[in-house]
């Protein structure tokens, strides 16, 4: 009975060192991540957009710039390229509006730039910051540029003014953005946005980067998206990338597409690019697809070149 016991007791611990474990969870980064005074509005039960006017009617009258900041669910790990080019990692990165933009630079004055690092597994919390540039004319405060900044640094406000938006969630901070894309006409703005709306997570982050690579009117916005839609390892990315291909679209467009699908994580893209290479009506699209199938190296593309040149 003792052996059989120990025996079930033995299976349980192997049981539960088998079953997957919950990611630790990581609290949303707070107006702390700001040096200086941040306003922080009230969220209680208001959406992100309803923050964000009441962040508007505060200052609007106040000056020409302000700033609002939000935190948000990013897709991947969010990391500042310029991080160490001082010799400080820690040291907090100066904020400034000029000329209707952000510039946010360490000590050195290098210019900083934002970019998705290594991709967050699916137990995994990563958090990224939304920083947006208000220009205020006429009592009325509108939108004029957006940076993208990692959760985990330390930016210095100096005399700026910014209003502190909070936390929100996927479907919340994809609202926002997509109202933003839809208002503006500054093309600045709206290729930054696209960016912000690869980086939500979230399946309907992919489905609005696949309506804006199929709809939007700026053909440089719709490159933009196929562009990021290839940097998504999904279903979704790739089925929209073929029907780009397959659509009456410009030749432009359909290049960007095979572009993107070159692009995929794990070679998604592939079996698609071997079609398009043997089987497009558009010779210049069957180019495309075999130079990138060439500098692919993956094996498939291998044979398929060899198919094709032994004949």
């Amino acid at each position: 009975m003792e052996r059989q016991l120990n025996y079930s007791v033995g299976i349980g611990l192997l049981l539960l060192l088998l079953l997957p474990r919950p990611g630790k969870a990581v609290a949303p980064p707070t107006e702390a991540l700001f040096q200086g005074k941040a306003v922080v509005v009230a969220t209680g039960a208001n959406t992100l957009k309803e923050r964000a006017a009441l962040a508007c009617r505060k200052w609007e009258k106040g000056g020409s710039v302000f700033f609002a900041a939000w935190a948000f669910p990013a897709s991947g790990r969010m990391d500042s390229c310029s991080r160490g080019h001082d010799g400080s990692a820690g040291a907090p990165l100066a904020i400034q509006s000029r000329d209707g933009r952000i510039r946010v630079s360490p000590e050195r004055g290098r210019g900083l730039n934002i970019a998705d690092g290594p991709g967050a597994s699916a137990s995994e919390e990563a958090w990224g910051v939304a920083l947006l540039l208000y220009e205020v004319k006429n009592g009325h405060a509108r939108a004029g540029d957006i940076q993208l900044l990692a959760g985990d640094r330390k930016y210095d406000l100096a005399d700026e003014r910014l209003v502190w938006l909070g936390a929100a969630d996927e479907g919340q901070g994809l609202e926002f953005v997509r109202g933003l894309l839809r208002q503006d006409a500054d093309p600045d703005l709206r290729h930054d946005l696209v960016f912000a709306v690869y980086l939500l997570r979230g399946q309907a982050a992919v489905s609005e980067l696949i309506d804006l690579a199929r709809r939007d009117p700026s053909l440089q916005i719709r490159k933009q998206a196929i562009f990021w839609l290839g940097q998504k390892a999904s279903l979704a990315a790739v089925k929209a990338l073929g029907d780009v291909i397959a659509s009456p679209e410009a030749l432009e467009i359909k290049k960007a597409a095979v572009f993107a699908l070159s692009q995929l994580p794990e070679d998604k893209g592939t079996p698609l690019l071997l079609k398009i290479a043997r089987d497009n009506a558009q010779p210049g699209l069957r180019r495309e697809a075999m130079f990138w199938l060439g500098e692919s190296g993956d094996p498939r593309a291998l044979e398929f070149f060899e198919e094709i040149l032994l004949k």
